[in-house]
């Protein structure tokens, strides 16, 4: 039966039975906004992050737990809640059960493409620029120099390994492909009609006239698992 998109649902979404990890700069608020994830909130941010490892050991499953441990994990919860912002879509979590049974999928990217696109995205947002620490004029290649593997650029791996390693996913979308593998990713899910708006643009700026030959290695070495697992190359061959 088909089920047709309200935008009070939320990710994770419990009335889709869905989990979407949202890799930063994978096109992913325009997922979550066309999923309705940000229902309620306003303001700047209201992204969900988590990793699938986060999501994992946010599991509610209180029964096979003794006090003490679903009272240090209530703690933990807390804990974490504080760290997702003010969007409350952000503290939301499953059971085994729906850990289980939801449909969980991402969206992965050029890791040089993507590494470009979260320096230019900095760059233009004084916020930001201030939250991290970088000067107006900090080049792409000193970018990458200092700040490859940290935060947000950690690989993407990071975000959808589970705690056992492995990768437990049943759809990984490719942002160069985005509008179809969404729809692919909505079509599994039962979801019709829902269009993906376009939240944060680019600059249409090129990544491959930006890097020089020692920022190229740094992101290879920092992101062979994510080239071996999805096969990207700096030239996108």
């Amino acid at each position: 039966m088909e089920r047709k998109i309200n935008y009070q649902q939320e990710m994770i979404s419990h009335q889709h039975k869905c989990i979407f990890i949202h890799i930063p700069k994978c096109a992913g608020t325009s997922i979550e906004k066309a999923l309705g994830h940000f229902e309620g909130h306003q303001g700047r941010g209201g992204q969900d992050h988590r990793s699938m490892r986060e999501i994992e050991e946010s599991i509610e499953d209180a029964g096979a737990l003794s006090i003490k441990q679903r009272i240090d994990k209530a703690l933990g919860r807390g804990r974490f809640s504080r760290r997702r912002g003010t969007n409350p879509n952000n503290r939301l979590v499953v059971t085994r059960k729906q850990y289980e049974e939801y449909y969980k999928f991402t969206i992965v990217r050029n890791p040089w493409a993507r590494a470009f696109s979260w320096y230019k995205n900095t760059m233009r947002d004084g916020l930001k620029r201030k939250r991290w620490g970088f000067s107006d004029d900090l080049s792409l290649n000193e970018f990458i120099h200092h700040h490859a593997e940290k935060g947000l650029l950690r690989p993407q791996s990071h975000w959808l390994q589970s705690i056992d390693g492995s990768i437990h996913l049943d759809f990984i979308g490719r942002f160069e492909n985005l509008r179809h593998d969404f729809e692919k990713a909505c079509d599994m899910m039962g979801i019709r009609g829902v269009g993906l708006p376009h939240e944060i643009k680019g600059s249409g700026e090129s990544y491959l006239d930006c890097f020089d030959g020692d920022s190229i290695g740094i992101i290879e070495d920092v992101c062979r698992e994510d080239t071996v697992l999805f096969g990207y190359s700096f030239d996108g061959r």
